[in-house]
């Protein structure tokens, strides 16, 4: 009983040899060897061809002269007149076979012909050609040897070759048809072969890495995906299998790469908590304000009992409309020495309370970022009581005292042989010593990444300069962490000693290595990225070739819907290899204004400028620059189709360009849309950053690459007053310096 054809052939095999028919590869790969094969038999086949048929002529060359030889038995040709012999030769016409003949003495004079005359002539039997074949006309002259007319004549005989034709063209198709079988017969093997070994596994790790892509792309753990490519290829030994494992192992390597990112966010999340915590819990005075406009954004309850004001108040008001400065000359200064130093330590300045009560202060500063947005962090001591009590015999001594024990970093007093001769109270707390235990111990004790006898020659160090080391501590309970260390000589009671103030900068280092890791993981992002372009491309291919199809109207929304995002999913990939990618410029000189022009006319038809003026003020001049003009092009379209998005129709977006000297060039794209807010300003040009419902982010970040590819800068501003401005400024080019 036969079998139906899909009990002959499982689902599964019919999918897969379906899944190899579609494959690009394994068509390439198959018609590849089906030409190669059909190309080796025919090298292999054609001298069997050619020999077919040289057989077949020298048959038909022997039927006629047999029928000669026998013409010619009864009588010597010595004895028969040239006439007599041209009329006997000339009965071999009968035969079905031969058309005609013609006799030439040895010497190659022509006696006659009978019939259709050869083309083979006594000249080319003297050159030494004995035969030829005509395969259109098919005629076959020969010339005939070995006969009783050898010595004295040569006798061209002409064939009717039709029957070698046939027979050739027939053993030809016969030979074609085997070479055809067995090239068949081979590439379907090869094609089985191949679906099994490489086709199907290449098309498992394909959808792996989707599968893979989806999980990253949700912030999943992929280490425990079911990868069908990674279970084919355990027991495999080869390169496909070694590319599998690679991709089990890069997956493994990104999801702890992001386990490990969002384990610095939980810790950075932490420290957070425990600065607030130690802000407001602290009993001295601490504020945090921005630095540049100087507006108070916390206080500590020790902050406002000093200068004796409620928080809703102080928090939001700046330093200088509260009047807590004496002098402001004074916080100037110190401002100064903060955007230069980064940091003021233990500086006395003289404030004001709420009620205009002086007091008298010892006051320390950081910058800091927050958000990024540069902040200082105050610390403030009131000294008024202990300088009214001890400003006449120890203000020097206090003084110092005072910035020993309240120093916020790790303080110590070297002598000359290594031992500490006094230590502040951050410096105990950070190495876990009581006070008498750390003045017991030496240098050499806790420093473990330096050398004493290195610090030593510090001591050559001029008074009123220092250096700065990186060094490795290790607290009582031997647990070890790293500072930098400031050091400088300074002289005590009439000798030379080192002062050391050491910071933990575990939190700087940890920061350090989760940005390098962030880089790290940044690169493989991009390599991904241009792995998964390809196989996203096959994705729209077939998302494409369903339009085509006729689907239920909810089959065809689902498909514009992943047809759609697919779409949007390419162009940020586009974007992001865009941007990690170094810009590669094609520069050459070309004229700024009709660049722009250009620009400004091919926007000015599509709908995001519709009820839009975009005013051009170029003037006459023309300037030049040298670019590349696709790049420029991309630079100010996306420039301009921002300032048209931020204002309402009717409005109006203004280009100017002007001269900067004799060496720039600057164009500005001016707006009176609504202005940026402060804090959202500067982060427009990171990457992913956005304020926009759709779009990725990418767009300002790529065209400042752009833009500094080009030698030039961006910078955008904005007011409620003014709008907002996007300025570019590229290096003037003169056509006479080309």
């Amino acid at each position: 009983m036969p079998m139906k054809p899909s009990e002959a052939f499982p689902s599964h095999s019919r999918h897969r040899i379906t899944d190899a028919l579609r494959s690009r590869l394994s068509r390439r790969i198959v018609f590849g060897i089906f030409l190669s094969i059909v190309v080796i038999e025919v090298i292999i086949l054609v001298p069997s061809v050619m020999r077919r048929e040289r057989e077949l002529l020298i048959y038909l060359k022997s039927l006629s002269a047999a029928h000669a030889t026998g013409l010619l038995q009864d009588q010597p040709v010595e004895e028969l007149e040239e006439t007599a012999l041209l009329t006997q030769l000339a009965t071999l016409h009968n035969h079905h076979r031969v058309l005609g003949g013609t006799l030439y003495r040895e010497d190659g004079t022509r006696v006659g012909s009978f019939g259709e005359v050869p083309t083979l002539t006594a000249t080319a039997i003297a050159a030494g050609r004995r035969d030829r074949y005509n395969r259109i006309t098919q005629r076959y002259d020969a010339l005939w040897e070995m006969s009783p007319l050898e010595g004295r004549y040569w006798f061209v005989v002409r064939h009717d070759a039709a029957w070698v034709g046939r027979e050739f063209y027939a053993f030809i198709g016969r030979i074609a048809g085997l070479v055809i079988i067995i090239s068949v017969f081979v590439t379907a093997a090869t094609m089985v072969l191949l679906e099994r070994v490489v086709i199907s596994p290449v098309l498992a790790l394909r959808r792996d890495l989707l599968q893979a892509g989806q999980a990253i792309s949700r912030a999943q753990d992929a280490r425990s995906l079911p990868f069908e490519s990674v279970a084919q290829a355990a027991t495999r030994k080869d390169e496909l299998g070694e590319v599998v494992m690679a991709f089990r192992k890069m997956v493994d390597q990104v999801s702890e790469a992001i386990a490990e990112r969002d384990q610095a966010e939980a810790e950075v999340r932490r420290s957070e908590e425990k600065f607030s915590k130690a802000f407001y819990s602290s009993p001295y005075p601490m504020s945090l304000s921005t630095l540049k406009t100087g507006i108070i954004l916390e206080a500590n309850d020790s902050f406002l009992a000093l200068y004796g004001d409620s928080s809703d108040r102080v928090i939001g008001a700046a330093v200088a409309d509260l009047g807590l400065w004496a002098d402001l000359r004074d916080r100037q200064h110190m401002l100064t020495q903060v955007r230069e130093a980064g940091f003021v330590r233990n500086q006395e300045y003289r404030l004001h309370t709420h009620a205009g009560e002086p007091r008298t202060v010892l006051y320390s500063a950081e910058s800091i970022e927050i958000h990024g947005e540069a902040c200082l962090l105050s610390v403030y001591q009131d000294i008024t009581e202990r300088k009214a009590v001890e400003e006449a015999l120890r203000e020097s001594e206090q003084r110092f005292r005072t910035l020993v024990d309240q120093a916020t970093d790790a303080l110590f007093v070297v002598q000359f042989d290594g031992r500490f001769l006094d230590v502040n109270q951050q410096a105990c707390r950070s190495l876990g010593y009581r006070r008498e235990e750390l003045l017991q111990k030496t240098v050499s004790e806790i420093q473990k990444a330096v050398d004493f006898a290195e610090i030593r020659n510090d001591w050559a160090i001029a008074p009123g300069q220092a250096i700065t080391r990186e060094g490795i501590h290790q607290r009582q309970d031997g647990t070890q962490f790293p500072v930098e260390v400031r050091l400088g000589p300074i002289d005590v009671q009439g000798r030379r000693v080192l002062l050391a103030l050491a910071r933990d900068i575990t939190e700087r280092k940890q920061v350090e290595q989760a940005q390098a890791r962030l880089a790290e993981i940044g690169e493989l992002a991009a390599m991904i990225v241009h792995e998964v372009r390809n196989p996203l491309t096959t994705v729209l291919m077939g998302l494409n070739g369903l339009q085509n199809l006729e689907l239920p109207d909810r089959a065809q929304r689902r498909l514009a819907f992943a047809l759609e995002e697919s779409l949007r999913l390419q162009r940020l990939l586009n974007d992001i290899l865009l941007y990690a990618r170094e810009p590669h410029l094609d520069l050459q000189p070309m004229n700024l204004s009709h660049v722009l022009g250009d620009v400004v006319e091919s926007l000015q038809s599509q709908p995001i400028a519709a009820d839009r003026t975009i005013h051009t003020d170029f003037e006459d001049a023309d300037r030049w620059v040298m670019g590349d003009r696709d790049r420029l092009k991309q630079v100010f379209i996306n420039l301009l189709s921002n300032a048209c998005e931020a204002i309402e129709a009717g409005d109006r977006v203004t280009c100017t360009v002007e001269d900067i000297g004799e060496t720039a060039v600057q164009i500005q794209i001016h707006n009176g849309g609504l202005s940026i807010p402060p804090d959202t300003l500067p982060k427009l040009m990171q990457p992913f950053f956005t304020t926009k419902p759709s779009g990725n982010g990418l767009g300002l970040a790529i065209t400042r690459r752009l833009v500094e590819a080009h030698h030039g800068t961006l910078t955008l501003t904005s007011a409620p007053e003014t709008g907002t401005i996007a300025t570019v400024t590229l290096p003037q080019h003169h056509p006479s310096e080309a």
